[in-house]
C-alpha cells in the first residue's frame, strides 16, 4: 500500500507485451465546466423550458430549478449558524473547509433541491438518511462537526433529536415555498459571496462508509472530483438531454449523488424515487408511466425486479439502458434481467469507490455474449488511470492479480477528520498526480479489461454496500454480555454474500440468545450490516501471535438454517395462509430475522423451528405477548412446546382466536378501557381481515377499535351479494357494541362502499354519525378499471417499516399485484368470476380463499349504486386515485375534505402512511 511519502514511478511498456497495467488509462481527458454551478447555469440558460426533475408529485424545469435552488441558497446563508472558521472541528481544518450541513430531507425533488441549495450557499453536504438507526446517524453528525440540519416536516422530529445546542433544525418545507416564490419572478437572485469560486479540490459532500477503525468514515468529494465523474459518466453512458433518468439511489451513496450531477449538467431530466418507500410493483409501475429511459441501480434491486416480473411483462421496454454499481453482478443475473428489456437495451457494469468515483464501465450490448461467471469491470474511463501492484510495490502483468491504485486529479482529498487513515491510502506520482490505493485486488486482460477479484482487506460487499467486519464487531461488543466478537463474511455464490458473527459471553454472565443479539444490532446498524447468523463459543480461536484465527471458526449455519428452511425460495403466495403471514412476521421481528427472504415471500419457513432460529425463553415469552397484543390470542409457553414451527403454532392461534367468544364479522381491536374517546368502527376492505387495521388501532393511543370483515371470510358461511345486506348486517353488530350514536365510521376500498351505506342507514334511523372516513375508496363505477390495481387488503402488522425492507404483506402485495397484472386474459376473468360466485361456499388454500372473496365484492359493487349521504366525510386519497370530492358529489351532499397520502393503494394502513391516517382521524 502506497502512503502519501511514496509514488508511482512511470512504467515503459515492455516491447513483448501488447497492453500492461501501466498502460490501463483511457485516451483524452474529460473537460469539465469552469464550476459546478457555471455548468448547470449554462444548462439553465441554454434548455430553460426542458424538464430538470421530477418526482411522482413534483416536476421542475431547468430554468426554475436553477433559480430555486439560487434563491435557496440565499436563504440558506442568512439562515444557517454563521461559517466563522470557529469550532469547526480536526475535518473542517484539515480539508481548509466550511461546517458541514446535514439534510434529511425525503427523496425526491425537495432532496435534491436541498442539497444543490447548499451548493449555492457554499457549504459542505451531508446527506443524512433517515432509514438508519439513530446511533450511527449521531455518530455521522458527531464525526463530521454537523452544527445544522435541514429537515422536511416528515423527519424534523427525528433531525431534532439528533441536533444539539448551538444547532438548529431548519424547516425546508417553509424554505423552499419561499424559493420558488423568489424564482417565480422576473427579480435577479444575486449569488452568495463565495459561493461560485468553490471548485477545483475544495469539498463538495461527504459519503459515509463502514469504516476499519470500528466507525464510519467519511469521504471527501472534491468540486473537481464531481465534475471530471459527471463528464465520464455523460461519455459512458451517451446521455443526452432526452434522456428521462431513474434516481433510486440514495443520494448519501456516491453514485447517487453524482448521476443527479450528471443528469442536471446534460440537460436531460432526472426522476427520483425511493423504492424502499414504494416496493417493486409501484416502482415498475412509475419506470413505465414516466417513461424512463436508464436505470442505475443495484444489484439488490435488479434482482429483486427480476423475482417480480414474468418474462411477458413489458414494463422495461422503454428503457435503453440499465447500469448496476455497488457490488459484483453476475451473468446468471444479467441472463435474467435481459427477457424484462427491449430488444435493444444495453446493459452496463459501472466500478468505482467514494473516493475515486467511476474509473471502469463495462458495456454488454443487446446482442453481445454473456459471461458466465464473473462480469468484468471493464475498461478505465476517461480522467483516470489505474495502476495493479503486488504486494512489493512492483506493477503487476497482464492477467497477474494486483492492487487497484487509482491515479488521477479528480480524487478524495482523503477522510474527513482522520488524516492517520488517509495517508494510509493516500499517495503521488512522480508528476505530482494524486493517487489511491482502493482496496480491491484486479486483473487486466489482454484487452485491457479490469476484472475485479474482491477486497484486499477484510471489507465486503453486502447488498451494494460496503462493509467493513472489524464495524460490526465493534459493534456487537457493544452488546451487553458480549466479551468477545469475530465476524466474517460467507461467499458462496450464487447466493449473496452474508455476515456470520461469532461471539464468547462475558464470564459469569447469562448467554444471551441471538435472538437478542440480532434486536441489538439492529438498534446500532443499517440492515445490510446485521449478520445473518449469531454462533455462541466458549472461546476463538487464535493464533501464535494472539490474534483471531478466523480459518479455524467452526463452518457458519446454512443460511437455510439461518432464515429458514423455504427462505422464500421453492413456494408461491398460496402456500401462506394470512395467519401464518401474521405468525412468521412476529417471529421475524422478535428473533431479529429479515421480514422478508430472497424472493419478497417470508423469511421464517413454514417447518422452521422457533428453538433452531436462536430463540430462546426470553424470547419466547416476547412473542407470546406479541401474539396476544397483535391477534388477540392469550396462548401458555407450553403452546410454542407442543406446536413448535410457524405452520403448527399458527393452527393453534387460529384455533385460539376461533375460541374467543366473538362474532366471526366483527373483531375488538381494542377495548378502549383506558380512553374517553369514542369507539371507531370500521371496514376491512375487500378479501381483508379486519386485522389490516392493527397499525391505525395501535396509532389511536388506546381508542376503543373494532373492525368488521366479510361474511363467511374465516368461517364457512354463504356471503352478503349486496352492500346494502352488508351494512344492515355490521349496522346489527355495532349497536350490539354500542346502542347509541353519535358513530365514527372508517371504511378502506370496497369497504368505504359500505360505510357509507351504514351511515345512511344509521342517520335514517335518526342516530347521529359524527363523520365517515373513506380510505382510497373508488366509486362502483370505477371498479372494472381498477380490478387489476387495486389489490385486496393483505395483513401487514407494520412492524417492519424501520427496517430497509418492506413488510412481508407489501412484499406478497406487490408480487400478487404482478400476478394479477397478467392474469387478465378472458380465460382468468372467467376463473375469478367462477371464484367470487363460490365464495363462502367452498373453503381455499391460502391466499385463494381471500382472493375469492376479493373478487366476490368486486362482483357485488358493480351491481351496487351509492345512496346519497348528506353527513360529514372525509376523503382519503393515496397516488393514483382521482376520484376526489367532485367525482363523488352526485352521492356525497354533506361537508366533505380531502387528505392526500403519499402511498400506493394497499399502504394507506400500512407504516408509515398510516401515521397520517391517524393524524387526519385526531383532527
Amino acid at each position: 500500500m502506497l502512503s502519501s511519502t511514496e509514488s508511482i514511478p512511470v512504467v515503459a511498456t515492455p516491447p513483448t507485451t501488447p497492453y500492461t497495467a501501466a498502460r490501463s488509462d483511457r485516451a483524452g481527458a474529460p473537460v469539465p465546466p469552469s464550476s459546478l454551478l457555471a455548468g448547470l447555469a449554462a444548462v439553465a440558460s441554454r434548455t430553460p423550458d426542458a424538464l430538470a426533475v421530477a418526482d411522482e408529485h413534483t416536476e421542475m424545469t431547468h430554468r426554475e430549478f436553477d433559480r430555486v435552488t439560487r434563491a435557496l441558497g440565499a436563504l440558506l446563508h442568512d439562515r444557517l449558524t454563521p461559517d466563522d472558521h470557529s469550532g469547526r472541528g480536526v475535518g473542517a481544518e484539515q480539508h481548509g473547509a466550511s461546517v458541514p450541513v446535514g439534510v434529511m430531507v425525503s427523496h425526491g425533488v425537495g432532496s435534491v433541491a436541498a442539497l444543490l441549495g447548499l451548493v449555492h450557499a457554499g457549504r459542505i453536504i451531508v446527506a443524512l438518511d433517515p432509514f438508519l438507526p439513530e446511533a450511527r446517524l449521531r455518530h455521522v453528525m458527531t464525526l463530521a462537526g454537523i452544527v445544522d440540519v435541514i429537515a422536511d416536516e416528515t423527519h424534523t422530529a427525528q433531525a431534532e433529536a439528533l441536533v444539539t445546542e448551538p444547532g438548529t433544525v431548519l424547516p425546508f418545507g417553509a424554505l423552499l415555498t419561499e424559493a420558488r416564490a423568489v424564482a417565480a419572478t422576473d427579480a435577479e437572485i444575486p449569488a452568495v459571496p463565495g459561493a461560485a469560486e468553490r471548485g477545483g479540490r475544495d469539498a463538495l459532500d461527504i459519503i459515509f462508509t463502514s469504516g476499519s477503525t470500528g466507525a464510519p468514515k467519511g469521504v471527501v468529494t472534491t468540486h473537481r472530483q464531481a465534475l471530471v465523474d459527471t463528464v465520464a459518466e455523460r461519455e459512458l453512458f451517451r446521455l443526452v438531454p432526452e434522456d428521462r433518468i431513474a434516481s433510486v439511489l440514495p443520494h448519501g451513496f456516491a453514485a447517487g449523488f453524482m448521476l443527479v450531477l450528471s443528469t442536471l449538467l446534460t440537460g436531460a431530466s432526472v426522476h427520483v424515487v425511493d423504492p424502499r418507500r414504494t416496493g417493486i410493483d409501484r416502482l415498475l409501475a412509475w419506470i413505465e408511466n414516466a417513461r424512463l429511459t436508464t436505470l442505475h441501480t443495484t444489484p439488490h434491486l435488479v434482482r429483486s425486479v427480476v423475482a417480480a416480473l414474468d418474462p411477458a411483462d413489458t414494463r422495461l421496454h422503454g428503457l435503453r439502458m440499465v447500469a448496476t454499481v455497488g457490488e459484483a453482478i453476475t451473468g446468471a443475473d444479467i441472463a435474467a434481467l435481459r427477457p424484462l428489456l427491449g430488444s435493444t437495451a444495453s446493459f452496463f457494469n459501472w466500478t468505482g469507490s467514494s473516493e475515486t468515483n467511476v474509473y471502469a464501465v463495462n458495456e454488454i450490448a443487446a446482442g453481445d455474449p454473456i459471461p458466465e461467471r464473473n462480469i468484468p469491470s471493464g475498461r478505465i474511463v476517461a480522467g483516470k488511470r489505474v495502476v495493479l501492484r503486488r504486494p512489493d510495490g512492483t506493477v503487476a502483468d497482464v492477467g497477474e492479480t494486483g492492487e487497484i491504485v487509482c491515479v488521477s486529479d479528480a480524487l478524495t482529498t482523503g477522510y474527513w477528520g482522520a488524516p492517520e487513515v488517509t495517508a494510509a491510502r493516500a499517495g503521488v506520482t512522480e508528476d505530482g498526480t494524486p493517487t489511491w490505493s482502493v482496496g480491491d485486488l484486479g486483473r487486466f486482460d489482454e484487452d485491457g479489461r479490469l476484472t475485479l477479484l474482491g477486497r484486499a482487506d477484510d471489507a465486503v460487499k453486502v447488498r451494494g454496500y460496503l462493509v467493513e467486519p472489524s464495524e460490526v464487531e465493534a459493534a456487537l461488543r457493544t452488546v451487553d454480555a458480549v466479551q468477545e466478537a469475530a465476524v466474517i463474511a460467507v461467499k458462496a455464490p450464487p447466493a449473496p454474500t452474508r455476515l456470520v458473527a461469532y461471539f464468547v459471553t462475558r464470564p459469569g454472565r447469562r448467554a444471551p440468545s441471538p435472538a437478542a443479539i440480532r434486536k441489538a444490532l439492529r438498534d446500532l446498524l443499517p440492515d445490510y450490516m446485521v449478520p445473518t447468523a449469531i454462533v455462541p463459543m466458549t472461546v476463538l480461536p487464535r493464533n501464535e501471535r494472539g490474534k483471531v484465527d478466523r480459518a479455524k471458526l467452526p463452518e457458519a449455519p446454512s443460511l437455510a438454517m439461518t432464515i429458514g428452511a423455504d427462505g422464500g425460495a421453492g413456494i408461491d403466495e398460496d402456500t401462506y395462509d394470512q395467519w401464518e403471514l401474521a405468525v412468521a412476521q412476529i417471529w421475524s421481528e422478535v428473533l431479529g430475522l429479515p421480514a422478508v427472504g430472497p424472493l419478497g415471500l417470508p423469511a421464517v419457513g413454514l417447518d422452521n423451528d422457533f428453538a433452531a432460529l436462536g430463540g430462546d425463553s426470553l424470547s419466547a415469552e416476547e412473542m407470546l405477548a406479541a401474539v396476544q397484543d397483535r391477534l388477540g390470542v392469550d396462548l401458555p409457553s407450553s403452546a410454542l412446546l407442543e406446536d413448535p414451527t410457524v405452520r403448527t403454532f399458527a393452527a393453534r392461534t387460529r384455533r385460539g382466536a376461533a375460541a374467543v367468544p366473538s362474532h366471526p364479522d366483527i373483531v375488538t381491536l381494542s377495548d378502549g378501557a383506558d380512553s374517553t374517546e369514542e369507539a371507531l368502527f370500521c371496514v376491512a376492505g375487500a378479501g381483508a381481515l379486519a386485522l389490516t387495521y392493527v397499525p391505525l388501532t395501535r396509532r389511536l393511543g388506546g381508542r376503543a377499535v373494532y373492525a368488521f370483515q366479510q361474511h363467511g371470510l374465516e368461517r364457512r358461511s354463504v356471503p352478503d351479494w349486496s352492500i346494502d345486506a352488508m351494512a344492515r348486517r355490521y349496522v346489527e353488530l355495532m349497536r350490539v357494541v354500542q346502542p347509541r350514536g353519535p358513530y365514527t365510521l372508517v371504511g378502506h376500498s370496497f369497504g368505504g362502499l359500505v360505510a357509507i351505506e351504514m351511515a345512511a342507514i344509521l342517520t335514517a334511523a335518526g342516530q347521529e354519525v359524527r363523520r365517515v372516513v373513506l380510505l382510497d375508496t373508488y366509486l362502483p363505477e370505477q371498479s372494472a378499471e381498477q380490478a387489476d390495481r387495486v389489490e385486496f387488503g393483505e395483513l401487514d402488522l407494520g412492524q417492519s417499516t424501520r427496517r430497509a425492507f418492506p413488510g412481508i404483506g407489501k412484499a406478497l402485495a406487490d408480487r400478487t399485484a404482478a400476478f394479477r397484472k397478467r392474469a387478465v386474459t378472458p380465460v382468468a376473468q372467467l376463473g375469478r368470476h367462477a371464484r367470487a360466485y363460490g365464495a363462502g361456499v367452498f373453503s381455499w388454500k391460502g391466499q385463494r380463499q381471500f382472493r375469492a372473496f376479493f373478487d366476490h365484492a368486486l362482483v357485488v359493487s358493480r351491481r351496487h349504486r351509492p345512496t346519497v349521504y348528506a353527513g360529514d366525510v372525509t376523503l382519503v386519497i393515496a397516488d393514483g386515485n382521482e376520484t376526489g370530492a367532485a367525482r363523488w358529489a352526485p352521492f356525497l351532499t354533506g361537508a366533505v375534505d380531502e387528505v392526500r397520502v403519499h402511498s400506493e393503494h394497499s399502504s394507506v394502513l400500512r407504516e408509515p402512511h398510516v401515521a397520517d391516517v391517524a393524524a387526519a382521524l385526531s383532527r
